[in-house]
């Protein structure tokens, strides 16, 4: 079955859309962020279907569809459902007749992954891998299964978002109807305001005239409306006021306009799947909210109305900035890593294309640092490492970029020096200062070497020649 003709659900679970998962862009960050963390060119999301792989959101390479006896993730997780971690695939026997590793669909050398398992289910995995071999970081296989646990949250928030945007248009839509029978409908709306009051997620609904009809009890909860308002937020019409009233701001804070929220977007588009609000309320944290809502009509296809469901996704959030945060950033000093520092390098580069300014690059080597490992510990290295970063970090200018790029390597960015003999300056005093015993520990010492970008370098054109010069450095000191 070709993925043009296979149906828009996977067998292993009802609720695992293809269609909308391939244009995920939450489920996109997620798997970058594998990419980064793990230092790999590849990453994806593979879907286990009965029959195929489908590689979703794919980083790096264009992603497809495949037998699932041929699947990498399927044949390791044939046995039981773990984390795997492989520096080389072509090293296992068992392993070297796969498609993938073979030449007939790829050469996978290094690999890790995760699986995904909803409801007890496997459903999938978090993948990352290359074609060359590689020595994944100790911790790769923590990070992975870390990222593995987002992305079934994700998937187990869409399915419940939208079996609950369904159940709230069909509540809605059977009260409407059983205003014809009036005893009828006494019992249903009770039972009605029953189950969206006990529901763990918000609600809310209007009629055709856009006046609120219902306002559940999380929903309220969260708006900061107390118990005592519940009938009087009933029959308010949504207007710009209530925007202002709740604090109704888009997740980086800025306001939003009328058009723009959830449940007025309903009357517009007619459906709103996915859509990130956040309430400031005051004295309040900011809380950030995923509302899906749809239309609601009649038997004829009038529109009756509108109604929304509210996830709260603040938790998620925040664990997918500290994502970001460890994905960009060293553990150990918090400064950038390798990637934010490419990342700044091609920024300068732009900008000496665009201006004409070159930017200076410091290529720092940490002296002695494994002797002080060996003679006084790790401890007394980290210290070390730490020493460099603080008297690197307050060296520079504001807009420059101090990042540790691996060991007791450090790379200082200064975009717009201008000449080499300012970098000298620069690394000058930053030997000074590492010279300069601190808080009763050895002086420091490091070798810099000095590169200023010229027009057509890359990142890392630019990196090799730092590098290069540092080495210079070292050797004239023997």
């Amino acid at each position: 079955m070709t993925a043009s003709t296979r149906p828009d659900r996977t067998a292993a679970g009802d609720v695992l859309d293809v269609a909308e998962l391939r244009q995920d862009a939450e489920l996109a960050a997620v798997v970058r962020v594998a990419a980064a963390v793990t230092g790999v060119a590849y990453a994806t999301v593979n879907l286990l279907d009965t029959c195929e792989q489908h590689q979703l959101v794919p980083h790096g390479f264009r992603g497809a569809s495949s037998p699932v006896e041929e699947s990498l993730c399927a044949t390791m997780n044939a046995c039981g459902a773990r984390v795997r971690v492989h520096d080389d695939l072509s090293a296992d026997p068992a392993l070297t007749g796969n498609p993938w590793v073979d030449g007939r669909r790829s050469r996978v050398r290094a690999y890790a992954s995760a699986p995904l398992v909803v409801d007890g289910v496997l459903v999938g995995t978090l993948c990352v891998f290359d074609t060359a071999p590689r020595t994944f970081p100790p911790d790769a296989g923590d990070r992975l299964a870390d990222l593995a646990a987002v992305v079934v949250a994700l998937f187990q928030r869409r399915r419940q978002a939208r079996q609950l945007a369904d159940l709230a248009a069909a509540s809605a839509a059977a009260r409407d109807q059983a205003e014809a029978a009036a005893a009828h409908a006494a019992r249903s709306e009770a039972f009605t305001r029953a189950l969206l009051e006990a529901l763990p997620v918000g609600v809310v609904a209007a009629d055709a005239d856009g006046r609120i009809t219902l306002f559940n009890r999380l929903g309220r909860q969260w708006h900061g409306l107390p118990e005592q308002y519940a009938d009087r937020v009933e029959g308010a019409e949504l207007t710009e006021d209530v925007v202002d009233m709740f604090g109704l701001s888009a997740p980086d804070g800025r306001r939003l306009t009328l058009a723009e929220v959830p449940l007025a977007r309903v009357y517009t588009e007619g459906r709103v799947r996915d859509a990130d609000m956040a309430i400031a309320r005051p004295g309040a944290p900011l809380r950030v909210v995923r509302a899906s809502g749809t239309r609601i009509v009649d038997d004829e296809g009038r529109p009756t109305g509108a109604v929304v469901a509210m996830m709260d996704v603040t938790a998620q959030r925040e664990l997918e900035a500290r994502l970001r945060e460890a994905a960009l950033h060293d553990a150990l000093t918090g400064l950038p890593n390798r990637a934010l520092l490419l990342d700044r390098l091609e920024q300068a580069l732009r900008v000496q294309e665009r201006e004409g300014l070159p930017a200076a690059v410091l290529f720092c080597d940490l002296d002695g640092f494994k002797q002080i490992n060996d003679t006084l510990g790790h401890a007394a290295g980290d210290a070390a490492l730490l020493r460099m970063a603080g008297t690197l970090a307050s060296a520079v200018r504001p807009g420059d970029t101090v990042a540790r790029i691996g060991g007791d390597e450090f790379v200082v960015l200064c975009p717009g020096t201008g000449t080499e003999a300012a970098a000298h300056t620069l690394a000058d005093r930053i030997a000074r200062s590492l010279a300069t015993p601190a808080d009763g520990g050895p002086a420091l010492r490091s070798s810099t070497g000095v590169a200023l970008s010229r027009r057509g370098d890359t990142p890392d054109t630019l990196l090799s020649r730092a590098d290069a010069a540092m080495y210079e450095v070292k050797r004239s000191r023997r």
